[in-house]
């Protein structure tokens, strides 16, 4: 099923979720994870389909993530705001001040549709890294990201912008089986040449996906393709494997 990514912005997005202490999310940094609910793509792999479809979640009030950030001051380095898309959120720039005025560092997920709101946030000084989904190449990213359409122009600006080095940042793919092969890596590298860093990430089936059956693309496949892009990419690595 595809949905229309446009139609979906009619909603009040807040954060829903949280993983108090994780040690991988951020270069290694004892960090948190705020995750938002709503999302303007339905990409099957997705793990968190419940935040995406925005059911049977329960709003955090902002109050009380200030309240546990401040009793773990010295104990957290960063903050990792995800989703969801996080872009999304009408208030997003006002609750990151927020948080980046605690002192700590923060890092950005996103999908890279809204390159207007990373501009921002990266040129007001309140993120310090970015990691950006590369679902594909352009030609299959309806497929991979399951909408009708997806908003390419936009996409393009925000790998561009992170490109021109800004601010710190990743670019990362999960490999699916249905959704990639060598043709699509090709373009898909011809798409971010001249980045800095790309993480393939295997993809893992669970209950929570949209579509958990889905195949992963297997160690030696994704070495090919780590090949292929290290024509594009300076560094390319795989996560998970």
């Amino acid at each position: 099923m595809y949905f229309n990514c446009l139609k979906l912005y009619n909603f009040i997005m807040d954060f829903v979720g949280i993983e108090k202490l994780s040690l991988l999310d951020f270069d290694e940094k004892v960090s948190c994870i705020l995750f938002c609910e709503h999302c303007n793509f339905r990409c099957p792999f997705c793990h968190n389909s419940s935040l995406v479809y925005g059911i049977h979640n329960q709003v955090i009030p902002f109050s009380e993530i200030i309240a546990y950030l401040n009793k773990r001051k010295h104990i957290l380095d960063a903050v990792v705001i995800s989703g969801g898309e996080p872009t999304l959120m009408d208030d997003l720039k006002d609750k990151i001040k927020t948080i980046k005025n605690m002192s700590f560092l923060l890092k950005l997920d996103t999908n890279g549709t809204k390159p207007n709101v990373i501009k921002e946030l990266v040129e007001e000084k309140l993120i310090d890294y970015v990691a950006m989904d590369i679902k594909n190449c352009l030609e299959k990213y309806p497929l991979t990201c399951g909408v009708k359409q997806t908003p390419n122009e936009e996409i393009l600006k925000s790998i561009d912008y992170l490109k021109s080095n800004a601010i710190d940042y990743e670019f990362r793919t999960t490999l699916i089986k249905e959704f990639h092969d060598e043709a699509a890596i090709v373009k898909m590298g011809e798409m971010i040449k001249g980045a800095k860093k790309l993480f393939l990430q295997k993809f893992i089936a669970h209950d929570e996906c949209i579509n958990p059956n889905l195949e992963p693309v297997d160690i030696e496949q994704a070495n090919k393709y780590r090949q292929i892009l290290l024509n594009y990419v300076e560094n390319v690595e795989l996560r998970g494997y």
